[in-house]
């Protein structure tokens, strides 16, 4: 009979059990830092990308708000100069082609459209954080400018489409077309349209004061807009730029 021993094996110390232990858990723990650093750098990273698009789109608002502004106050002069002219008609010898002219500019409204793409992008997708609390409350202070001058531009509808309404009924739309309204590549010589005298669709005295007081209210409507809401929503975006 044959006897088999078991072969013995020796025991391990328990310090040996600690440092595969401090083994295992500095490699967890090394793996997490780095994880935790790729992290960190791909955030950076995407918060230039952001702070990039984001200056290059501000630049392109301040610019349009400008124009904007501009646009509104050239036409609340012209608006206003109708409104002189048909209340003086008689004592400045006023043409039908002063008229046609000046009223041309009833439908050159030109409302602020800003470019927020970057905004939008920022907020839908929650990463918004990664410019920094401070960024944060601006950017959403000109998000809530951008949308009180939406709902102005709303509640200015409904007005502006009376005026228009008005306008075509008495202005004929194929001289304004032919004689007095500009186009690409074509201005308008305001002192030889102020010579001619074309027919209007009527001259009707209170059909001309119920247009002359919308136009008077519009004016004022652009110079609001611009005081009000263009001009606030320049300094937040000048702020946002320098930041």
């Amino acid at each position: 009979m044959e006897v088999h021993h078991h072969a013995h094996t020796a025991r391990k110390k328990w310090t040996h059990y600690f440092w595969e232990f401090l083994m295992l858990f500095l490699a967890v723990f090394c793996g997490f830092l780095a994880e935790y650093q790729l992290e960190h750098k791909i955030e950076k990273d995407r918060a230039k990308v952001y702070a990039k698009n984001l200056y290059e789109e501000l630049k392109k608002d301040t610019a349009d708000i400008n124009f904007t502004i501009l646009s509104n106050d050239t036409l609340a002069g012209k608006l206003d100069s109708f409104c002189l002219f048909i209340s003086e008609k008689n004592e400045r010898n006023v043409t039908n082609g002063m008229l046609y002219y000046y009223s041309g500019f009833t439908t050159y409204v030109y409302n602020f459209t800003s470019n927020n793409t970057t905004i939008e992008q920022l907020k839908g997708s929650g990463n918004l954080r990664l410019l920094g609390n401070d960024f944060s409350k601006k950017i959403n202070a000109y998000g809530n400018q951008l949308a009180q001058l939406e709902r102005e531009y709303n509640l200015s509808r409904t007005e502006f489409e009376k005026m228009e309404a008005l306008y075509f009924k008495i202005f004929d739309g194929i001289i304004a077309d032919r004689y007095f309204l500009e186009k690409t590549g074509r201005k308008v010589k305001r002192d030889s349209v102020f010579k001619m005298d074309p027919p209007l669709i009527t001259d009707d005295p209170k059909l001309m004061k119920e247009y002359s007081g919308l136009l008077k209210f519009e004016s004022n409507i652009y110079r609001a807009q611009s005081r009000r809401y263009l001009v606030p929503l320049k300094q937040k975006a000048l702020t946002l730029l320098t930041l």
